[in-house]
This record gives C-alpha cells, structure tokens and sequence, in this order.
C-alpha cells in the first residue's frame, strides 16, 4: 500500500513538473517561431483616404463633381437618431470626432486633389518614416482613382521615398458572390489597375525571385466577405492565364484563414483590429502573432496593424469606441505589433477621420501622433 502511494506521489510530482516546464514552453512558441528570418524587407504602411473633397478652397477639383463639400459633411438622416452635419454653414461641423488643421492653427477642412494637401501629407510621411500609402479605391475613372494617380505623380515628381498602392475596396455589389459577373468584375478593376499603375515608378513592387519579375502590391480589403474563395481562384487563374502577377494582401478581420485561402493571397493583414484592443486587450500578442505565425509558416508576408483610437460616432451608432487615453492606446498597439516581429507594420490610419483613426495633425491632437509614429517607426 506504501508503495502504491509512493508511485501515485512520483505520477503527480512528474505531472506537476511536465505542467511547469512544458505549459510555459508551449505558451511562447509562437513567439520563438515568429522571429524566424522573413525574405521580406521591413516596412511600415499608413491607410490613406483620397475621398475628400472641397472646392471652396481647391478648384482644381478634376472629375466635376457637384459636392461643394464631399465626406467632410457626410451624413446619415436615415439613422435613429439622425446623423447630419453641415460644414457649408459651420466648418467645424463635419463627420469626425477631430479636425484638421493642415500645419496651421486652425480648421482646414482640405481636398484629396489639392497638390498642395498631398504635399503636405508625403511631408508628413517622409519625416516620420511612413514607406508607403494604402489609398481607398473603389474602381476605374472616380474621384478615388484620379487622386491616386496625382498622388503617385507627386511622389514621383518632388522624389519622396515611399512607394504607394490601393486598398482594393471589396465592399461594393459588383464584387458580391451573388452577383453573376463578380469574376470578371475583379479581373478587370485588377488588370485596370496594374496596367495604369503597376509600372508607375513609385507603385509599391516586390521582387518575386521564383517568377524572376516585379509583382505589384494590392491590398484587399475584407477579402472573402463578398467574394468567395471560389471567386478569387477563378480570378487568380485568369490573372496567371493572361501574365498578370499581383502581390495581393487579404485583409481577414471577417473570417478564420484556411489552406485554400493561403494558397490564393501572398500576405494577409487586419485593416482594423479595433476588437481585438476594444474587447481582450490581454489576448492581442497572442491573436496578432498567431496571424503572423500562419503567414510565415506559409511563406507570406505577415503585417501587423497598430491604431491611436477609434470614434465613428458622427457616421453611425452601435459599434463603439476605443478611447486614445493620450496616446496610451497607441504606444500599447505598437508593443505589441513590434513583438509579434512582423515583416510590415500598418497603420490604421492616416487620415481616415470618419473613424476618428487619424494620425494626421488635429486641432485637438496637434502633431502628437505623428510625433509618436517617428518615435515607434525608429523602434521597428
């Protein structure tokens, strides 16, 4: 009987042992993983939002439009309670929780086609260390579309040393599952967009050694939202089909990422991880690096996202803040995005003010932010 006790003894002091050696070891395996060599160059990308419009103080606006005032004043009567803002009658009026001030001391409430704002902005970019802009676009021939193209012509006309891209905007009918023609409607805003584009001096490229060529960079918003798996492998195919090679960069924050999925994007991204920060704080190391971890065990390009806030209560109701407690917020996102050791950090955002995601200089925030992002860019 004694030496069945000693037996049971020796199984629980064993199993007590394995549980304090063994649990930790296991718990920190995605971080020794994580750091394993990339053969991707490091760098940091900012969202960047060209949707801007106001010609009360830019006249030059290049599509001819009607809105004096486009998205600063957008608004939603819709809604319960109403959401409407009307920065003709009092510019401070509009659809941000901040304002912008364009290097002055007071509201600046700029257009996205205005040489002089992108000017202002690849400034920005360039003293903080900003590589590359992700700009919003949502198809051929827009205003979205027109300023991209002026914004890779500037970039490449002063010489500023970033390489742009788009931030291929999914969330439209056309591009919906439901929709007959969703394959070819992605082939043709793709193809559009690196035969205008993907040549440009200043279109981001990375160097595809088994390819032996420059692929183009695309990002992806939601990625399989609207478009399913099935879609993007018959739009990948037709793609290789006619030559064309994007890089394409799928934002997964709507799904869990799968083996086919893998095989069909060359890197994965979270535009947003407002729910990760917002919700389990404690448990955004361990979501970012598993992220990171399934990308590099893929052979992908693994980004990590950080955020100063967020704050859409002047667009819409219901799905609630993150507050910026004096750049706290931000610091802790950049911890934990340099510790998940990704190859490129994103920005969430540079100037998407609808979201109140903005690092660009505020009337309430001054240059803090971007002060900050030349301080954590130098950490990377």
């Amino acid at each position: 009987m004694k030496n069945e006790n000693k037996e049971l003894e020796f199984i629980i002091l064993l199993i007590i042992i394995i549980g304090i050696i063994i649990v930790p070891i296991l718990y920190f395996i995605p971080s020794s993983i994580s750091v394993s060599s990339s053969s991707f160059d490091k760098r940091v990308c900012a969202f960047y939002y060209t949707w801007y419009a106001n010609q009360t103080s830019y006249y030059g606006e290049n599509d001819g439009e009607a809105d004096i005032i486009s998205h600063w004043g957008e608004s939603h009567p819709e809604l319960d309670p109403p959401i409407v803002h009307d920065p003709e009658s009092d510019p401070w009026d509009i659809a941000a929780e901040n304002h912008p001030t364009v290097g002055t001391d007071n509201l600046v409430l700029y257009d996205s086609a205005d040489p002089d704002a992108i000017r202002f902005h690849l400034d920005l970019a360039e003293y903080a260390g900003i590589d590359t802009f992700i700009a919003t676009w949502w198809g051929q021939g827009n205003r979205m579309d027109n300023n991209f193209e002026q914004l890779l012509n500037i970039t490449e006309m002063y010489d500023y040393p970033m390489q742009q891209t788009i931030y291929f905007e999914t969330m439209q009918d056309k591009y919906s599952y439901e929709n007959p023609n969703v394959v070819q409607n992605l082939y043709n805003d793709l193809t559009y967009v690196i035969d205008n584009y993907g040549n440009h001096s200043k279109f981001l490229k990375i160097y595809d050694k088994d390819l032996k060529l420059e692929r183009p960079v695309i990002f992806v918003y939601s990625a399989v939202f609207k478009p399913s798996v099935e879609n993007w492998e018959s739009v990948i195919v037709m793609l290789h089909k006619n030559n064309y090679y994007p890089f394409l960069i799928a934002d997964m924050a709507f799904k869990s990422i799968n083996e086919e999925i893998f095989d069909i994007f060359d890197g994965f991204h979270m535009y947003n991880p407002l729910g990760v920060y917002r919700d389990e704080p404690d448990r955004a190391l361990q979501r970012i690096e598993t992220l990171v971890l399934a990308s590099r065990v893929h052979n992908d390009l693994a980004c990590a996202t950080v955020l100063p806030g967020y704050n859409d209560t002047q667009v819409r109701h219901g799905v609630g803040s993150l507050e910026r407690k004096n750049g706290e917020t931000y610091k802790y996102t950049w911890e934990v995005a340099i510790q998940s050791n990704p190859d490129w950090i994103l920005i969430c955002s540079f100037n998407e003010w609808h979201e109140g995601t903005e690092i660009e200089p505020s009337y309430e925030h001054n240059t803090f932010y971007i002060n900050k992002t030349k301080e954590y860019i130098s950490m990377f």
